[in-house]
């Protein structure tokens, strides 16, 4: 593919104008990258399927001496295997970025009441200061990495304040966390039990409530999960 298309397809359908990086802007691998890539492959992703921009932000207590979340790129990289498989849409990682704050305490653990599909009516006072962060990266859509939450029973959570999409995943948890969270935002799917649409014994599905005991890995989408997704407002297209 001639250096010129890439510049084309990366202006037109990216908003990316030179200089960029192929590895970053193109590929959108930000950590470890233990796949194979395929340029004319991506390339032909970008042109012909809608994307979802989003910016991940790994949130670090003050004094931390650890930097980007080590299996950023294995989750995103997971999630996309699923969107482009089972809704014919992909995700496109605008930049990433890691913040050393006492927002969340000294633990980093994030005070949260509850976690409603959707708008946070109520957000704490660490829900609002959290939701802040990673608004520079080009996305309205913020995924964060963060130690966990006062709930012990969550290891994400898809709410998030008006006007501030995103979604946490905490550091550790199982590798389709990520991709469940942020298919709560995008779209707003629920959990197969609370979906008309989706069996509720569907535990095969990226929405089950439990991302560790999804079973016949990779996840599945269902027809519903596929419309919503490719009608969310934030869904764009070359």
């Amino acid at each position: 593919m001639a250096t010129l298309s890439v510049k084309t397809i990366a202006a037109n359908c990216l908003d990316r104008t030179p200089t960029f990086s192929l590895r970053r802007h193109i590929f959108g691998v930000y950590g470890n990258n233990n796949r194979n890539r395929s340029l004319k492959a991506q390339l032909n992703l970008i042109r012909t399927r809608p994307h979802i921009r989003v910016a991940i932000v790994t949130v670090r207590p003050v004094g931390s001496t650890q930097g980007q979340y080590a299996n950023l790129q294995r989750d995103l990289d997971l999630t996309n295997d699923v969107w482009q498989d089972d809704a014919a849409a992909w995700v496109y990682c605008t930049g990433v970025a890691t913040v050393y704050t006492n927002i969340l305490g000294s633990n980093g653990v994030l005070n949260q009441n509850s976690c409603p599909l959707g708008v946070q009516g109520s957000p704490t006072q660490e829900e609002d200061d959290l939701f802040d962060l990673g608004r520079n990266l080009g996305a309205d859509l913020v995924g964060y990495y963060i130690t966990g939450s006062t709930n012990p029973g969550l290891i994400g959570c898809s709410a998030y304040p008006a006007g501030r999409r995103g979604f946490w995943v905490a550091m550790n948890s199982n590798q389709n966390t990520f991709g469940h969270e942020l298919t709560h935002v995008v779209g707003l799917n629920p959990h197969p039990n609370q979906d008309p649409l989706v069996p509720d014994n569907d535990q095969d599905n990226l929405m089950w409530p439990t991302p560790g005991a999804i079973t016949n890995p990779p996840p599945d989408l269902r027809q519903a999960n596929r419309d919503r997704i490719l009608g969310d407002p934030g869904m764009e297209s070359c």
